[in-house]
């Protein structure tokens, strides 16, 4: 029984596939994983403190931290290849959720791994132990077993691994046994002054679709290429789609803006799957080639559209958390004039091809106007095909018309997270004006409105808002590209009890800050959703109380405020008519 040649090529890809999971003690990587391999800045770094440690007298215990999935075994078995006379002077323990004893727990198979790191025995200790652990892992570790190890503790708490707000310095430590590299500071995507690009998404992209023969992927389409029905199979179109540049950076752009938009966490074994599932529609007999080709003799022209790529990226949020937040992201939802005019063309033209090939890239239809002038095809999915279509196309002109915060948080955090002043001024000025105005516009500057227990509908009551922002020194960064960086912005307020307030500031909140300043006024499921940023404000608002004169407006009747509410040098409370 023969199946699909390009379809069984993409397997490997699957997180259930062999491939998905290697072996960090030796190098086992055979000629899929060896084409797909990429090396990353991370492995860098990872190479040079196995040398290093190598050379050494003392004992080293290397931590290779990150989260579930993000290649750290892969990188390890990978580097048995690349510096196999260093890293064999080691051990290594790549599974640190593994517990080898079945009783017992993986915290306890941890302890006896590092048994010759605890303060007593370290300093007899010739180990040399290169340790793979999730950062949930060793926290968790440290919580249970962290009486036996203050040296190792000490160790992260310097070098602040377990705190996502920071990005520390990384160079090796010379002067000490432990050395680490952090996966979770180096992301998927790399910032600049003009956005966003991922390297690491592209490159694998790239190699997957590359017209290449050491490409066994494409070695399979081609073999498919050669069969009868090959030109009306979905599996075939997708991967034609995405083998051009274009399509591909509008579906890695797509993967950043999940990332940033949602917090998705993208790690590399769920981004291969994802492009399985991407080219691969789900519920294709392809198993068995008489099946499929009868499948596909008596697929419909909207079954046949709905399981292209321009289509399926947004329809199928039950295969994966990625695929879940591109329906989120599916440019069905974004109008504007011009496509509106351009959607009423379409709708009332008895050839319908002819406004695609009017405005859309005739690349992106090479191989769909058959189905598109087909008389079978509703006018709602002829409209949705178009605008996914046009999307792929005009990306960057439909993301700045829908969404005009995007780019501006990206060039903002680039800047932030290079020390700029003027950036970092520019979110505290954000934060400030935002919090001031999130419970209503007080009318006058420097003012807050007072959150009361209930609702109020004739008076509301107003203070005066003077949070401190503490800016902070570091030295400005001139690196064009950012590799290392965190992913949303961190400020701190002083407060007059001189009380340090701290707060994140994610794309979320951003976009909805920036509407605020714009007039917008927060409703019930925003004041669920962000329920820290409230009680932020309100610890802003609230300070000095026992000092601060209050300000009460009669609701409607035109002025900023009517009556106030202080404290006279008496330490006595006078009310007065403003």
């Amino acid at each position: 029984m023969q199946a699909h040649p390009l379809a069984e090529a993409l397997q490997n890809l699957r997180e259930s596939s062999k491939h998905a999971i290697a072996e960090g003690n030796s190098y086992n990587f055979d000629e899929f994983s060896e084409y797909f391999h990429v090396e990353r800045e991370i492995e860098q770094k990872l190479v040079d403190r196995i040398r290093f440690c190598s050379q050494r007298y003392e004992p080293s215990l290397l931590l290779v931290c990150g989260n579930v999935g993000d290649g750290k075994s892969h990188i390890l078995s990978y580097l048995n290849k690349v510096v196999p006379e260093e890293i064999k002077r080691f051990k290594i323990h790549n599974d640190a959720t593994e517990a080898h004893d079945p009783n017992g727990n993986s915290n306890d198979t941890l302890n006896r791994v590092l048994e010759s790191f605890q303060d007593q025995n370290i300093e007899n200790s010739k180990d040399r132990l290169i340790l793979a652990i999730n950062l949930g892992t060793l926290n968790n570790f440290i919580d249970t077993h962290g009486d036996k190890y203050s040296k190792l503790i000490e160790y992260v708490n310097k070098k602040k691994i377990l705190d996502t707000d920071l990005i520390d310095e990384d160079s090796i430590d010379e002067e000490s046994i432990f050395q680490h590299v952090n996966f979770t500071d180096y992301h998927m995507y790399s910032l600049s002054e003009y956005g966003a690009e991922s390297k690491i998404i592209s490159t694998l992209l790239e190699r997957l679709t590359k017209e290449d023969e050491q490409n066994p992927v494409y070695r399979a389409y081609i073999e498919f290429q050669n069969m009868s029905f090959s030109v009306d199979c979905p599996i075939s179109f997708n991967y034609q789609f995405i083998s051009k540049k274009k399509y591909r950076d509008v579906i890695s752009d797509f993967i950043i803006q999940s990332i940033i938009k949602n917090k998705e966490i993208v790690s590399i074994r769920s981004l291969m799957n994802f492009f399985y599932d991407l080219i691969v529609p789900i519920g294709l007999k392809w198993e068995n080639l008489k099946d499929y080709e009868v499948q596909l003799n008596k697929m419909s022209v909207t079954d046949y559209l709905s399981n292209t790529t321009p289509n399926y990226l947004f329809e199928h949020s039950e295969l994966s958390s990625l695929f879940e937040k591109f329906q989120e992201l599916d440019p069905c939802a974004y109008r504007y004039s011009e496509l509106d005019q351009n959607l009423i063309q379409l709708i009332n033209s008895n050839r319908p091809e002819s406004i695609f090939t009017r405005f859309i890239n005739g690349d992106s239809t090479e191989g769909l106007i058959g189905y598109i002038n087909h008389d079978k095809l509703n006018k709602n999915n002829l409209t949705k095909l178009f605008i996914r279509l046009n999307y792929f196309n005009k990306s960057s002109e439909v993301l700045e018309r829908s969404n005009p915060y995007f780019m501006k948080f990206m060039q903002l955090l680039y800047l932030f997270n290079c020390n700029d002043e003027s950036a970092k001024k520019k979110v505290y000025n954000l934060v400030y004006n935002s919090a001031r105005l999130w419970y209503g516009d007080p009318k006058k500057s420097g003012k807050a409105i007072v959150k009361l227990g209930r609702n109020q509908s004739k008076y509301r009551i107003f203070k005066d808002f003077k949070p401190s922002p503490i800016l902070g020194n570091g030295t400005k960064k001139n690196d064009p590209i950012l590799t290392r960086f965190v992913q949303e912005f961190t400020l701190f307020f002083e407060n007059g009890n001189s009380e340090k307030l701290k707060i994140h500031v994610d794309y979320s909140l951003f976009e909805l800050l920036n509407k605020i300043v714009k007039g917008y006024r927060p409703n019930r499921k925003d004041n669920n959703n962000y329920i820290t940023f409230i009680t932020f404000i309100n610890r802003l608002i609230n300070h000095e109380n026992d000092k601060s004169a209050l300000e009460i407006d009669e609701i409607n009747i035109g002025k900023a405020a009517d009556y106030k509410l202080s404290l006279n040098y008496l330490g006595e409370y006078t009310f007065d008519t403003i």
